[in-house]
């Protein structure tokens, strides 16, 4: 079963945009060294669309590589097309996969029956599948009874990550109509909800950026009951949360950078808005806030 904290892994770029492989492995070593209890790779906060098919099969076979089994791995093998995300999840089978996620088509808007027909096809490789219910621009939603309906007819359907509003009463209303043929909900949006998922029955969330070992570290103590001390530790990591909900990827890598995990905070992602030095100010202001419970090897330089 997939629970805990699973690190949606970034594509580090250099300073020219192309893929930084050994910043790529200091990466997967911090999210392990801190305690991930799994990895996803490429998703949104992976610049997924901003890579071309080469790009994408040989950061698949990269990450599950270096990551030799040490944790769980989902590849992310959404398409603008069901014959497309069928290749990309056939080749993420292949080179030892724990898992698939995927959004639904995501550039033209599939209807019902094609959706469903999308992920029948992904569930036949009989790898545990993800279902990503991301909100738009990117994403196509599928409402809870849907999404329910999905899981109870194609037994590899057996997780979804939510992330279309509002998240938490989405995550209710899955758990409650889907029963046992869903073995978990996991939240997004930067973990900014995560007690709030924990409370009604998710299993974990998948965040990006460097703010992981807080995150993990705030699962662990409310999955020991310490509800209160996770409490106080999330509301000292929210002004941080609060940069990553405005600026997303631009916000990550920056902070990734200032880390020493990757050598260059360069984001593809043509929408990117650039923190300026205000926010940079702010950033630092904050950071003193849940220093003592990141890890020593990255301090935020």
């Amino acid at each position: 079963m997939f629970s805990g904290i699973y690190q949606i892994l970034h594509t580090p770029f250099d300073d020219n945009g192309a893929i930084d492989w050994a910043s790529y492995e200091r990466q997967i070593d911090y999210c392990l060294r801190v305690g991930a209890h799994g990895l996803v790779a490429p998703a949104m906060a992976s610049e997924f669309f901003s890579l071309s098919d080469t790009e994408r099969f040989a950061s698949v076979e990269f990450v599950l590589k270096t990551i030799d089994k040490r944790v769980p791995v989902l590849i992310g093998v959404q398409g603008i097309t069901q014959s497309i995300a069928l290749e990309f999840a056939e080749h993420a089978d292949k080179h030892g996969a724990d898992g698939l996620m995927s959004m639904p088509p995501y550039l033209r808007k599939a209807p019902n029956p094609e959706v469903e027909s999308y992920y029948r096809a992904l569930s036949s490789l009989e790898l545990p599948l993800m279902i990503q219910n991301a909100p738009a621009p990117v994403g196509s939603p599928i409402g809870a009874e849907a999404l329910a309906k999905l899981m109870q007819q194609e037994k590899h359907i057996r997780y979804i990550k939510e992330e279309a509003p509002p998240i938490l009463q989405r995550i209710t209303r899955i758990i409650e109509l889907a029963g046992t043929a869903c073995e978990g909900v996991f939240g997004g949006a930067n973990g900014i909800y995560l007690i709030d998922e924990l409370e009604r029955g998710a299993v974990g969330n998948m965040p990006a950026g460097g703010l992981l070992d807080v995150q993990v570290k705030i699962y662990e103590t409310f999955m020991r009951g310490d509800k209160a001390g996770a409490d106080a530790l999330q509301l000292r990591l929210l002004p941080l949360l609060n940069y990553a909900s405005m600026y997303g990827v631009t916000f990550h890598k920056y902070v990734l950078w200032r880390r020493g995990v990757l050598a260059s905070p360069y984001a593809r992602d043509p929408q990117q808005t650039k923190l300026d030095a205000e926010d940079k100010r702010q950033i630092a202001r904050y950071w003193p806030l849940i220093e003592a419970e990141t890890h020593s090897d990255y301090p935020l330089s």
